[in-house]
């Protein structure tokens, strides 16, 4: 099911006495049908003490639907959008209900229109406000706008039931799918590797040439130590290979085969390198592949048709790429940046 804004909803917030609705309860009809009797019977038998119950029965009545129209009546109202969230998971709006009158507001009932989930209940003091929380299914990316939902209550006596509706002004951001069991990031080994050859200019893989040993210091990694050497004393003292850089190994960052371009080690998740998937599954698949990388602390970068990110890392860079992929193709889709260095 699609939540929709239903358009002939005000939105504004506050709930003036014009826009409280109100009408009798199943309660108030018997009671209607009650006092009917009464008066019937208090003409038949000439009762004073039967009119004048009647007369006050409805006078209760009459004071019981004023009261339950001014406990809505006055209400301000506020929504706050949740955060983002994954297609197939559930997009939260929080409901502010506001209070700003010296008179306390009991028993009122917030549902969602068109869902069968159990109302909300909730009691506002004077002066104060009370927050409720709803799901909203999140079935498609994009921006999710909060449903329409309706205000309700019948204190304090029940037999009048007043109600309005509320269409909230707050709307949340649907991040594509992420891919299940999506395939490794495309040259993800060599990029590693070029990261920790960065990182430890000696290490004895890649563009590394063998020099020699010498005694062991303290600090030397295990995977240094020659062994054949080692063995040759017996185990009784300790050697380390030594390494220099190989002058013929090919300097630069490695190329794969996908078509993903990198710049220094870095990764560029390209839209247009996966074609032969569907276009919702190329966004499932970047989604994931973000999540990927952010996960295994590379630097990377997006190219999504004319926009592009430069490679980065961290919380900003992977909502930038995700609110990206979930805005692709629609009206509020983001201007292009300028293109990477």
């Amino acid at each position: 099911m699609r939540w929709r804004t239903i358009p002939w909803l005000p939105a504004r917030p506050w709930l003036g006495a014009q826009r409280v609705h109100i009408r009798p309860s199943r309660a108030g009809l018997a009671f209607a049908a009650l006092l009917l009797a009464l008066w019937i019977a208090a003409v038949n038998y000439r009762l004073g003490l039967g009119y004048a119950l009647t007369y006050f029965a409805a006078a209760c009545a009459i004071a019981d639907m004023l009261f339950s129209s001014r406990n809505l009546a006055g209400l301000a109202l506020a929504a706050t959008p949740g955060k983002p969230v994954f297609a197939g998971s559930h997009a939260l709006f929080t409901l502010r209900l506001i209070n700003r009158s010296t008179r306390p507001r009991h028993a009122i009932r917030l549902a969602v229109i068109g869902s069968q989930a159990s109302p909300n209940l909730a009691d506002i003091a004077a002066h104060g406000e009370t927050a409720v929380s709803i799901g909203v299914p999140a079935q498609q990316r994009g921006w999710i706008n909060a449903p329409a939902v309706r205000l309700s209550g019948s204190f304090p006596l029940g037999l009048f039931v007043a109600w309005c509706h509320w269409q909230p002004e707050a709307r949340v951001l649907v991040y594509p799918q992420p891919e299940q069991d999506a395939p490794p990031l495309p040259w993800l080994a060599g990029t590693i590797q070029q990261a920790r050859q960065a990182s430890w200019p000696d290490s004895p893989g890649g563009a590394q040439e063998l020099t020699g040993v010498r005694a062991y210091q303290p600090g030397d990694p295990l995977q240094r130590l020659a062994w054949r050497q080692i063995a040759r004393h017996d185990g009784e003292h300790l050697f380390s290979k030594q390494f220099q850089p190989d002058a013929d190994a090919p300097k630069g960052a490695p190329h794969g085969t996908h078509g993903t371009h990198g710049t220094h080690g870095n990764l560029v998740l390209d839209h247009a390198d996966l074609h032969a998937l569907a276009p919702e599954a190329r966004l499932s698949r970047l989604a994931a592949w973000v999540l990927q990388a952010e996960s295994t602390g590379l630097p990377y970068g997006l190219r999504l048709g004319k926009l592009t990110l430069a490679p980065a890392l961290g919380d900003g860079q992977r909502d930038a790429c995700l609110c990206a992929l979930a805005l692709h193709g629609s009206p509020h889709d983001l201007p292009p940046a300028q293109a990477m260095p």
